[in-house]
C-alpha cells in the first residue's frame, strides 16, 4: 500500500507539475506577446506623426506708435515647448498653419532711435523723420504756446531735438505739455 501511495502522490506531482508548466508557458507567452503590443502600441505613441509647420508672424508695438513685424517658419514637435517659448506674447490670429503674436515693447521703436526728431509744426510738437527742416511728419501732438517758450527751447525745437532714446522721448512729450494753450489763457489774452 505504501509503495502504490507512493506512486500516487509521484504521479500527481508529475502531472501537477506538467499543468503547472504549460499553464505557466500559456501565461508567459500571453504576457510577451501583450507586452511586444504595448511595446508596439508605445512605439506608435513615442513616435510622433510628421512636425508641425507653422508661420509665426511677431509684432512689436512700441510706446511711439510704431509695430513692426516679422515672420519665419517654425517646425514644431512638440505644443508644449512652443506655448513655453512664447510665454509673454499675446496671441492676436491664430488660422491653420499661421499664428500671429504681439508683444507690448515699454521702449521707443528703433527706427524711432534712428530717424525721429522732435520740432514744430503750425505751433504744434511734432516728431519728424529726419531734421525738422525736411518737414516728414511723423506724428503731432498737441499746440504749444511759442510764445512761452524760452529763446533756447524755441531754437532746440527749430533745429530738432534727438530721440534716441525712451527717457527723452517721454522727457520733452512731458515738459512741452505744460505750455499747451489752456481755454483759459486764449480767453484772457
Amino acid at each position: 500500500m505504501r509503495i502504490s501511495k507512493l506512486f500516487l502522490i509521484s504521479g500527481m506531482a508529475i502531472v501537477g507539475i506538467f499543468f503547472l508548466s504549460v499553464f505557466y508557458s500559456d501565461w508567459s507567452l500571453a504576457k510577451s506577446s501583450q507586452n511586444a503590443n504595448t511595446e508596439e502600441n508605445d512605439g506608435r505613441l513615442a513616435v510622433q506623426k510628421d512636425p508641425l509647420e507653422i508661420e509665426v508672424i511677431l509684432q512689436r508695438h512700441y510706446m511711439d506708435g510704431k509695430v513692426e513685424a516679422d515672420s519665419h517658419k517654425e517646425t514644431v514637435w512638440a505644443m508644449e515647448d512652443f506655448w513655453a517659448y512664447y510665454d509673454g506674447w499675446q496671441v492676436i490670429d491664430q488660422k491653420e498653419g499661421e499664428i500671429i503674436f504681439r508683444k507690448e515693447v515699454a521702449d521707443i521703436s528703433p527706427y524711432m532711435k534712428e530717424n525721429g526728431y522732435f520740432g514744430l509744426r503750425d505751433g504744434q510738437l511734432t516728431i519728424f523723420e529726419g531734421l525738422p527742416m525736411h518737414e516728414q511728419v511723423i506724428q503731432s501732438f498737441y499746440q504749444i504756446d511759442t510764445k512761452e517758450l524760452e529763446s533756447y527751447q524755441a531754437k532746440q525745437l527749430r533745429e530738432g531735438i534727438k530721440i534716441d532714446s525712451k527717457q527723452v522721448y517721454q522727457y520733452v512729450l512731458e515738459a512741452y505739455r505744460d505750455m499747451a494753450p489752456s481755454p483759459s489763457r486764449s480767453v484772457n489774452s
